[in-house]
Order: structure tokens, then sequence, then C-alpha cells
């Protein structure tokens, strides 16, 4: 099968949906492109600093034939289109279309599926209300007329539009008008083959005696980009009052430009703590590591892949729920304490460290949890199966035109 992916932003360094479902797919036989900008650095993506003169250019990493174009249109860092992708779609000839996120290039892609109509197109999609519509003039125009505009061209070629958490299904329905029946929840999976070597090869003891982290102690993992949204702080915070038990924190990650205020501030809190362990940016590699070298993760609020992560090594895991984002569906084996909007303080947080710290028999019914998740839910060997079905859907009506599939928009 041959896969034509879309997205605005690929580092096929990183440890993101995109790159494992192209990988995983990779691995199973099949082929695959992937269009992207000429955005190199995730930070440089997020905060939007684009380099309008960086070249387009194609390469093969991982055996993925990687496509980097530029913008034809870059409106305010928000509304962007790359050049025109008719030829690459053309000359690929893609079974599937996967579009991460919704793309201004779907005009060309329903060209393509309405020139080939064995062709099919999928869609995942990141935005919830956590994220994305923030004010009137982003709920308004940006979603509520732009991308809206663009993704009533493609939702009866959509085959499936896939959500990654809950609140996304939410933030579709209010703001576009999407079904239920035109949706499936696709949760961030992870690359579980690494993740079992890792912890069978128990690399996360070397971490342990690098840090000079006794083998008794206790081991707690926190991380990320340092935002504001995530409240890192309060993980030191409350690792610093519970200075009675021999525990330690592994604090992964580092500060956007975007917040130096905050990055600072995450790192001020542990200031003079030796029990604190800041790591700095890790790899796949590097993240899974210092996962195994911990007993239990703490993510204080927003979700990020690192969740999932964590669960796919094991952990019990302590999170707080911010709202629209709905964590449960990461708990079906009650491996996760989900604290409620008004939980999440210093205090509350140190409180279910202390419990888990002290309580071996908990960790170890949480952790037998974790592994459950982890093999019914985010093995991208299993999940990627929802994504490659609608290429064995019949393609096409006696005349010849693409039939729509059964969540065809009115």
């Amino acid at each position: 099968m041959k896969v034509v992916m879309i997205s605005d932003f690929f580092d096929e360094n990183l440890e993101y949906q995109e790159n494992l479902v192209s990988e995983t797919c990779i691995k199973q036989g099949h082929d695959v492109t992937f269009v992207t900008s000429t955005f190199r650095s995730v930070f440089d993506y997020l905060t939007d600093r684009h380099d309008a003169t960086a070249a387009p250019s194609t390469y093969v990493a991982k055996g993925i034939k990687v496509v980097r174009l530029r913008y034809r249109w870059n409106v305010m860092n928000k509304i962007r289109r790359f050049t025109p992708i008719d030829g690459i779609l053309d000359s690929e000839k893609p079974d599937l279309i996967y579009a991460h996120d919704i793309t201004l290039n779907f005009p060309e892609a329903v060209r393509h599926l309405r020139r080939n109509p064995s062709c099919r197109m999928i869609m995942d999609y990141h935005a919830d209300r956590t994220n994305s519509g923030k004010n009137w003039l982003s709920r308004t125009i940006l979603h509520g007329v732009i991308r809206r505009h663009y993704l009533s061209q493609a939702r009866r070629y959509l085959s499936k539009i896939f959500p990654v958490v809950p609140g996304g299904m939410d933030f579709l329905r209010e703001h576009y008008g999407v079904r239920d029946s035109e949706m499936e929840l696709l949760p961030l999976a992870i690359d579980m083959t690494s993740a079992r070597r890792i912890r069978e090869e128990k690399q996360g003891c070397n971490l342990r005696a690098k840090l000079g982290i006794s083998e008794g102690d206790i081991v707690v993992f926190t991380g990320g980009k340092f935002t504001p949204l995530k409240r890192t702080e309060l993980a030191i915070t409350a690792i610093s009052k519970l200075a009675h038990l021999p525990i330690h924190l592994i604090v992964i990650g580092e500060g956007e430009k975007s917040y130096p205020d905050y990055s600072a501030k995450v790192f001020a809190t542990g200031q003079g703590l030796p029990n604190v362990h800041y790591v700095g940016w890790q790899d796949r590699e590097g993240v899974f590591k210092c996962l195994d070298a911990a007993d239990f993760a703490v993510f204080p609020a927003s979700q990020s892949v690192l969740w999932q992560q964590a669960i796919g090594m094991g952990l019990p895991l302590v999170v707080g729920d911010l709202g629209g984002q709905d964590p449960s569906y990461l708990n079906a084996h009650d491996n996760m304490v989900i604290l409620s909007p008004d939980e999440i303080t210093a205090e509350r947080i140190s409180e279910e460290i202390s419990r888990l710290a002290v309580d071996a028999s908990l960790r170890e019914r949480m952790s037998r949890g974790a592994d459950l998740v982890a093999d019914e839910y985010l093995d991208w060997d299993k999940v990627i199966q929802k994504v490659l079905r609608f290429v064995e859907i019949p393609a096409a009506s006696p005349g010849g035109v693409l039939t729509p599939s059964a969540s065809k928009a009115n």
C-alpha cells in the first residue's frame, strides 16, 4: 500500500504521532511519502519562527520519503498552505491520503480523489478547547470560517476523522458541525517495540547510577515542553515537601523561547534541591530510559504524548485534568490518579506522590493496569489497523464517481 501523509510539521527524530504512524506503516511493509513544511525545529514551529527562505527538499529518513515544501500562503502564521501538491499526488499514486489536522491543501487532495476513485482519505485531529479557540477571532474566523470552509470541501471524501483525545470530538462538533458517525477516537499510541526492549534491558538502572540515585529510592518522572499550561513547577514543589522520604524527581524537557519567565521559574523551583534532576530535552530513546528509571510519573496539567509513553513503560500516573481533554480513556484499568481542576495544587500532588511512594502494592497494581492499557490501546502495531482499514472499502459507484463513506456530511 502507498500512503501519502500531509502535515504542517515533521521531524523524523521526535516521538510524535506523525513519526510513529509513518514508521509503523514502513515496518508493516507499506510505502510512505510525507509532505510537510520547511520547519526543522519543533520550537521554531511552536513559536511561529518560520524561515521563508528555507529551500524545499526531498530525502529519505527511516524509510520515509520526506518532501519539504515552501508555503504558498502564510498569513499571520495561522493560515498556511503549501505550494500545490497535485504533482506529488499524481506521481506517488497513493492508495491512502492521511491528513494530520485540517490542511488548506485539501482542494488538491479532493481533485486527486475524483480522478482516482480507488484512493481513500482520512484525517486525524489534535485541537481541543485547551489548545485552540482561545479567543473570539480564533473561534469565529480561523475555525468558524476559514478552516471550516476547507474541511467542508473534504468531509464527504473523508472515510473517517480521528480526534486524538475525546475533547477533540467535542471541538469538531461545536465549531465544525461534525457528527459522531464521522469520527472515531485514535489515541496517541507509542513505539511499544522500543518500550519493551528498554524495559527488558533495564536501561533505567544505568541512568539511576549516573544520577547518584540508590536502588531502593523512589523515582518520579515529569517534564515536557516548559510552558505555563503544563504546571511543571507544581510537581517540583510537591517533591520539595517530601524531604522525609527517599524520593527523587527526574525532569525532562527545556524551555520555550516564548515563555522565558516560566522556564526560569521551573529551574528556580528546583534550585538547591539535590533530589531534583534536570536532564534536558531527550530523544525517543532518552525519554524511555528516563521512564524506565522511574517508579511512577506525575503530570500536573495538559495532556501530551508523554502520558502515553509513561503508560507504555508500565508506570502509574498522577495527572491533572484541566477540563476539555478528559484523560479517563487512558484509565481503563485504574492505572491513573486523575485530579480535578481545583485539585491541581502542589499540596494535593504531594499527597498522591507520598501515597504512591510508601505503598508498593498500590504501585504494582497500577503498573499492571498500565501494561493492560498499553497492550489494548497504545500499541501502534494494533492501532494502525484502524488507519489502514478504509482502503478496503469499495471505491467507486457504477458511474465511476467516488462513493462517499457512511460518514458523508449533509
